[in-house]
C-alpha cells in the first residue's frame, strides 16, 4: 500500500458514519451514541485513504484511562495505531491487529472479547427483586458504587438515572447488583457494567439484572448487544440462556503502564 495514499484525520465525516451505521447499527453503535451524548468527552481519528474514510479509532476519556475503539474491516488499516494515545489506555481492537497493538503499547495483558447480539425476547418472568432504579435511587447507588472498587462500575452516573437506565436488584432493600445500559438507539442496545456484590453471588441476581435490561432494550424495538471476556464461561452460559448469540470477537488491550519509549 502506497503510504502517500494514506493519511490520519481529527474527527469523523458524520454523514459517511451514519450510511455505515445504517448497514451494521452494532458496529457503530459506540460511535453514534457519543456523537449526540458525550460531548467533550471523545475524540475521533480517521484513516483516510485518497480522501476518502476506510476506518476510524473512537477516543472516549470519560473515565480514569482512556479507551480506544478500533473500526475497521479493511486489512490494510495498520496505520490507525498511529492514532492510539499513548499509555496508559485500554484499547478494543480487532483480532488481526491485536500483536502489532500490543507490540506498539508495551501493553502487558490483551484479553479476547465475544461481542453477544440478542434479538429475540426473553421468556423469564420479572424477578421481583429486580426494579429499575428512579433518581430517588441516586444516594443507593452511590453508596453501592462507593463500597465496591471495580471496573465494571466505572461508567455509572448516580446523578442521571433518568436518562442512563439502571437496573438493580435487591435483598432486604440492600441494592446487591445492577446493569446498566450505556447505547440506546432505536436499532440497538449496549448493555454493560453486570455487577453483583461478591456476598451475594450464586443467586442468580447477575442473570436477573441482565434479563431485566435485555427485555427493556428488546420490547423498545432494539436489540440488545454486550460484551464479555471469551474465557468467562460462567458469564457465556448465563448470556446465551437469555437469548444472547457470539457475533464478533474483540481483542481488548490493555496498556495501564507507562508510555513507551519511541
Amino acid at each position: 500500500m502506497d503510504p502517500s495514499r494514506e493519511v490520519l484525520a481529527e474527527g469523523v465525516d458524520r454523514a459517511w458514519l451514519e450510511r455505515q451505521a445504517q448497514e451494521d447499527p452494532l458496529r457503530h453503535a459506540w460511535a453514534m451514541w457519543d456523537l449526540d451524548h458525550e460531548t467533550g468527552r471523545f475524540r475521533f481519528v480517521s484513516l483516510l485513504r485518497d480522501g476518502r474514510t476506510v476506518g476510524y479509532l473512537l477516543i472516549w476519556y470519560g473515565g480514569e484511562i482512556p479507551r480506544a475503539h478500533w473500526i475497521s474491516e479493511d486489512p490494510d488499516d495498520g496505520l490507525l495505531a498511529l492514532g492510539l494515545p499513548l499509555p496508559p489506555v485500554l484499547a478494543y481492537v480487532p483480532e488481526r491487529v491485536a500483536p502489532a497493538v500490543q507490540q506498539r503499547l508495551h501493553a502487558a495483558q490483551t484479553v479476547p472479547m465475544d461481542v453477544l447480539l440478542c434479538t429475540g425476547r426473553t421468556v423469564t418472568p420479572p424477578d421481583p427483586r429486580v426494579r429499575r432504579l428512579v433518581p430517588a435511587d441516586a444516594a443507593v447507588l452511590s453508596e453501592f458504587l462507593a463500597a465496591h472498587a471495580d471496573a465494571e462500575l466505572g461508567g455509572y452516573a448516580p446523578g442521571a438515572l433518568d436518562r442512563a437506565p439502571v437496573w438493580g436488584a435487591f435483598e432486604a432493600d440492600r441494592l446487591v447488583a445492577v446493569a446498566r445500559a450505556a447505547v440506546l438507539l432505536p436499532a440497538i442496545w449496549v448493555v454493560t457494567g453486570v455487577f453483583t456484590d461478591p456476598a451475594f453471588r450464586g443467586r442468580g441476581l447477575g442473570r436477573e439484572v441482565t434479563t431485566a435490561a435485555t427485555t427493556a432494550a428488546l420490547a423498545s424495538g432494539a436489540r440488545a448487544a454486550l460484551y464479555v471476556r471469551a474465557d468467562n464461561a460462567p458469564a457465556q452460559t448465563i448470556y446465551r440462556e437469555i437469548g444472547y448469540q457470539p457475533v464478533d470477537r474483540r481483542v481488548l488491550v490493555e496498556a495501564r503502564g507507562e508510555a513507551p519509549p519511541f
